[in-house]
Protein backbone atom coordinates (compact mmCIF):
# COMPACT_ATOMS: atom_id res chain seq x y z
CA UNK A 1 0.00 0.00 0.00
CA UNK A 2 1.27 3.31 -1.11
CA UNK A 3 2.10 5.81 1.98
CA UNK A 4 0.43 9.41 1.27
CA UNK A 5 2.69 12.26 1.37
CA UNK A 6 2.63 14.43 4.59
CA UNK A 7 2.40 18.33 4.05
CA UNK A 8 2.79 20.89 6.96
CA UNK A 9 2.04 24.30 6.30
CA UNK A 10 1.94 27.55 8.38
CA UNK A 11 -1.48 29.47 7.05
CA UNK A 12 -5.47 29.97 7.34
CA UNK A 13 -8.11 27.87 6.98
CA UNK A 14 -11.59 28.61 6.59
CA UNK A 15 -13.38 26.62 8.72
CA UNK A 16 -14.89 24.12 8.92
CA UNK A 17 -12.95 21.76 7.25
CA UNK A 18 -15.97 18.90 6.75
CA UNK A 19 -15.77 15.59 5.08
CA UNK A 20 -16.81 14.93 1.80
CA UNK A 21 -16.00 19.14 0.98
CA UNK A 22 -12.84 20.41 -0.75
CA UNK A 23 -10.57 22.65 2.15
CA UNK A 24 -9.47 26.20 1.39
CA UNK A 25 -6.20 27.61 2.98
CA UNK A 26 -4.13 30.37 2.56
CA UNK A 27 -0.64 30.14 2.72
CA UNK A 28 2.37 32.16 1.27
CA UNK A 29 -0.07 35.17 -0.23
CA UNK A 30 -2.16 32.58 -2.10
CA UNK A 31 -5.47 30.81 -1.23
CA UNK A 32 -5.78 27.35 -2.25
CA UNK A 33 -8.15 24.50 -2.27
CA UNK A 34 -7.58 20.81 -1.44
CA UNK A 35 -9.18 17.91 -3.16
CA UNK A 36 -12.22 16.45 -1.00
CA UNK A 37 -11.18 15.73 2.50
CA UNK A 38 -12.33 12.38 3.77
CA UNK A 39 -10.97 12.54 7.25
CA UNK A 40 -10.54 15.40 9.56
CA UNK A 41 -8.07 13.32 12.37
CA UNK A 42 -7.67 16.64 14.71
CA UNK A 43 -8.98 20.38 15.25
CA UNK A 44 -6.99 22.29 18.21
CA UNK A 45 -6.07 26.43 18.42
CA UNK A 46 -2.78 25.40 16.96
CA UNK A 47 -3.19 23.62 13.99
CA UNK A 48 -6.04 21.27 12.34
CA UNK A 49 -4.77 17.84 10.87
CA UNK A 50 -6.99 15.99 7.83
CA UNK A 51 -6.61 13.74 4.80
CA UNK A 52 -7.78 14.01 1.39
CA UNK A 53 -6.83 10.38 -1.12
CA UNK A 54 -3.71 11.00 -1.29
CA UNK A 55 -2.38 13.73 1.09
CA UNK A 56 -2.18 14.11 4.66
CA UNK A 57 -2.39 18.02 5.68
CA UNK A 58 -1.15 19.86 9.05
CA UNK A 59 -1.81 23.45 8.99
CA UNK A 60 -0.49 25.43 11.89
CA UNK A 61 -1.83 28.30 12.73
CA UNK A 62 0.37 31.16 13.68
CA UNK A 63 0.14 34.77 14.77
CA UNK A 64 1.36 37.60 13.05
CA UNK A 65 3.69 38.29 15.59
CA UNK A 66 5.25 35.11 15.87
CA UNK A 67 5.50 35.36 11.89
CA UNK A 68 7.35 38.84 12.02
CA UNK A 69 9.94 37.55 15.05
CA UNK A 70 10.50 34.24 12.44
CA UNK A 71 11.47 36.35 9.70
CA UNK A 72 13.63 38.64 12.13
CA UNK A 73 15.64 35.74 13.55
Amino acid sequence: MRQKQLVFIYGKVVQPVLKGMAATYFCNGTWKKTARVRRVVEVTEEHIKFETDRIRYCIEFRNEEAGALLAAA
